[in-house]
C-alpha cells in the first residue's frame, strides 16, 4: 500500500528545510508526496529558482497575495482544508513558524490528519505575543509529532506537558540541506573581510528610520570590508530612490537574490554575516561563520550561547557608526563550524512507523 505525504510551505526557507526530506522520500517506493505552497511569500525570481535548483515536482499553489494576516490566515485555512480533502494525505509535514504553519496545523487538526511539526519547541519567551511565537505554540500543541532540533527545544515541549511519546529529538534539517549542498560544490577560498548581508523583515524594512540606519551602516561597513547585499524584493520595494542610489554609488556590492547553492558557496568564503533572517545564521554556523542578527531575540538560543549569533538589542538607539563598530567587533575572530547529526532518516523512520501502525 502506498502512503501519501503532503508538505505545506509558504516561504523560501521552508523549501530549504523540506529539501532533504523530499530527496529521501523520492527514493522510497512506498510513499508518494506533494508540496502545497500557500503563496504566503511567493516571489517568482526567488521561489522558482529554488524550486528548479532542488528539482521539486508536484507543487500546487494557493493565492493569498496582497492581504494582511487578518484576512490571509482564514484564507490559508480554507485553501489548505480544500487541499487536504482533495489530496487525502496520510501524513503532513509543517515547517517552522509562519502563518502557513499555523493555518496548516488548524486545518489538519480539524480534519484529523496527522502531522509532524519540524523545529518544534522553539520558544521566544521574551516576546510571547509576536506572530512567530504564537504560530509555533499552536502548531506544537496540535501536532501528532514534535521534531526538535536540539535539547533545549525538546525540553520546552516536555515542560508544556505535551505527550512524551510524540516528542522527538532528531537534529536539524537545515544542517542536512547544508551538508548535501556543500558536497556538490567545489571548495572556495575565503576572502579577507567578506560580509554577507540579508535584510527583509518588516520591522527593519518598513520603518523609514530603521531602514535608513541599516543602509547607512552597510555603507560604513563597506569601507572596511567587502559587503555583499543580495537585494530582497521587500527591501527593493520599500527603499527610496535616494537610498538605492546611495547604495549603488557606495562600495556595497548590491546583487540579485542568491540561489541556495550560491548562498552556501558565499558562506564558505565569508568572514561574517549581518542579517535579520531566521535561517541564514544557522547555515552560517554550519560553515563556521559568525552572525550579527538585527533582532532582539536570537531565536536559536543554543547558537547564541555558543557565540555563533550576536543580537542587537538596542538597534533604534544606535548610530550607523556604532552599529558598524559593533558588527566588526562581534564578527572578528575565527570559530569552528557547528555540526549536528543528520535528521532526515530519523524523521522518516518515525513517520513510517506511525503509518505502519495506523
Amino acid at each position: 500500500m502506498t502512503n501519501k505525504i503532503l508538505h505545506i510551505v509558504g516561504t523560501r526557507p521552508q523549501y530549504i528545510k523540506l529539501f532533504p526530506l523530499w530527496s529521501a522520500i523520492n527514493d522510497d517506493t512506498t510513499i508518494t508526496q506533494e508540496i502545497y505552497d500557500t503563496g504566503q511569500h511567493y516571489d517568482k525570481n526567488m521561489s522558482e529558482e529554488l524550486i528548479k535548483e532542488f528539482g521539486f515536482e508536484s507543487i500546487s499553489y494557493g493565492k493569498i497575495a496582497g492581504f494582511g494576516p487578518e484576512k490571509q490566515i482564514p484564507m490559508m485555512i480554507e485553501n489548505i482544508w480544500n487541499k487536504l480533502v482533495s489530496f487525502k494525505p496520510d501524513y503532513v509535514f509543517l515547517y517552522g513558524d509562519t502563518n502557513s504553519t499555523m493555518a496548516g496545523s488548524i486545518a489538519c487538526a480539524k480534519l484529523g490528519v496527522p502531522y509532524g511539526h519540524l523545529e518544534a519547541g522553539v520558544r521566544t519567551e521574551e516576546h510571547v505575543g509576536i506572530q512567530e511565537g504564537v504560530n509555533r505554540k499552536v502548531a506544537d500543541h496540535l501536532a501528532t509529532h514534535h521534531f526538535c532540533v536540539n535539547k533545549l527545544d525538546h525540553s520546552n515541549v516536555a515542560k508544556e506537558g505535551l505527550p512524551s511519546d510524540r516528542n522527538h529529538l532528531v537534529g536539524d534539517l537545515m544542517y542536512d540541506a547544508f551538508h548535501i549542498m556543500s558536497e556538490c560544490l567545489n571548495e572556495v577560498q575565503s576572502v579577507k573581510e567578506r560580509i554577507l548581508v540579508t535584510i527583509h523583515r518588516a520591522e527593519n524594512v518598513d520603518d523609514d528610520e530603521r531602514r535608513g540606519l541599516i543602509l547607512e551602516t552597510l555603507i560604513e561597513l563597506s569601507k572596511n570590508a567587502e559587503v555583499l547585499l543580495p537585494l530582497h524584493p521587500r527591501l527593493k520595494a520599500k527603499a527610496s530612490r535616494e537610498e538605492l542610489a546611495k547604495l549603488e554609488s557606495s562600495s556595497v556590492k548590491v546583487i540579485e537574490p542568491l540561489k541556495y547553492s550560491e548562498v552556501i558557496n558565499t558562506l564558505n568564503s565569508a568572514t561574517g554575516v549581518v542579517t535579520d533572517s531566521g535561517g541564514l545564521p544557522k547555515d552560517a554556523a554550519y560553515a563556521g561563520v559568525k552572525s550579527v542578527v538585527l533582532r532582539d531575540d536570537p531565536i536559536w538560543k543554543e547558537l547564541h550561547q555558543l557565540g555563533y549569533i550576536h543580537t542587537v538589542d538596542a538597534l533604534d538607539d544606535m548610530t550607523s557608526e556604532s552599529l558598524k563598530d559593533y558588527c566588526l567587533a562581534k564578527l572578528d575572530g575565527s570559530i569552528q563550524s557547528y555540526r549536528s547529526e543528520m535528521a532526515t532518516n530519523k524523521i522518516i523512520d518515525i513517520v513510517k512507523s506511525h503509518l505502519n501502525t495506523k
